[in-house]
């Protein structure tokens, strides 16, 4: 991990130093070609997109990282306009300088053995309102936030659902909630409750375990699906209330791969482009 982030960053800080010169050698006092502004909006990109995250799951000195994505900003902010040659040399001057602290920093740290924990695998592609979620619980993971990260996972997980019972019509799963407390033999006799729902609003009163029974019932998913999205909630009650059972990557990598493959990228909740 350590020999990759230095890779990273140094092959960071060569972009840095390179642009630098172009704009250096760049004749008028104000910056008006778009290919040498776009190469310096792509290189404080580059920090947002990918090394930023790789010092933070590596623990690198947060206070460097925070600096760091200050001066990125201001170099991202300026190429989106046409900047003044000596001001944009400024910033880019002091994101050089931030660099050898940077790489100071990552070379002398001291790396675990261990692979840092990262939902990435489960949630790559994916699109929409629930990878705010997501995106905030991969966050979570640079502080072993593993709990809160289990109970965004779960976040999105219910989104998504929520999204695609709209979809489908609140008419319809009041319907069939009202057909399941209609049955007396069979699986869904057990289920008593009766929905009539007119809006996600009144969507969001319906307790996550009863969601779970109607879903099985339109055949969104079926009974081990629905056993094992039980036992993802109760993962995330765990995470959410005190107790003595810890919570570890496997717990985690099990929640995750179960949402994903059951909801978030499972055909039958794919929504429909508007």
């Amino acid at each position: 991990m350590k020999e990759k982030l230095l890779a990273l960053t140094r092959e960071h800080a060569r972009s840095i130093a390179d642009i630098q010169k172009r704009i250096a050698r760049y004749s008028g006092a104000q910056i008006q070609s778009g290919s040498l502004l776009a190469d310096a909006q792509g290189v404080a990109a580059t920090w947002f997109d990918s090394v930023k995250s790789a010092m933070e799951a590596a623990k690198i000195r947060p206070d460097l990282v925070t600096d760091a994505t200050a001066q990125f900003d201001k170099i991202l902010r300026l190429s989106k306009i046409k900047p003044r040659k000596t001001t944009l040399l400024a910033e880019l001057s002091a994101a050089v300088k931030a660099y050898k602290e940077i790489i100071h920093a990552v070379e002398t740290a001291s790396f675990e053995l261990t692979q840092a924990l990262s939902i990435a695998p489960f949630v790559e592609g994916l699109q929409g309102d629930e990878t705010a979620y997501l995106d905030e619980a991969q966050r979570c993971l640079t502080v072993d936030g593993l709990r809160a990260c289990v109970v965004l996972g779960w976040c999105a997980t219910i989104a998504r659902i929520h999204r695609k019972i709209e979809e489908i019509g609140f008419d319809r799963f009041s319907q069939a909630s009202q057909e399941m407390h209609g049955k007396t033999t069979g699986r869904f006799k057990p289920f008593r409750k009766q929905f009539s729902i007119e809006s996600r609003s009144e969507l969001q009163t319906v307790f996550d375990t009863d969601l779970l029974w109607v879903l099985e019932y339109l055949e969104l998913i079926d009974n081990n699906q629905h056993q094992r999205l039980r036992h993802c909630f109760e993962l995330r009650n765990n995470s959410a209330h005190p107790g003595l059972a810890p919570i570890k990557g496997p717990n985690l990598y099990s929640f995750y791969s179960d949402i994903s493959e059951i909801v978030l990228k499972n055909p039958k909740f794919e929504l429909s482009a508007h």
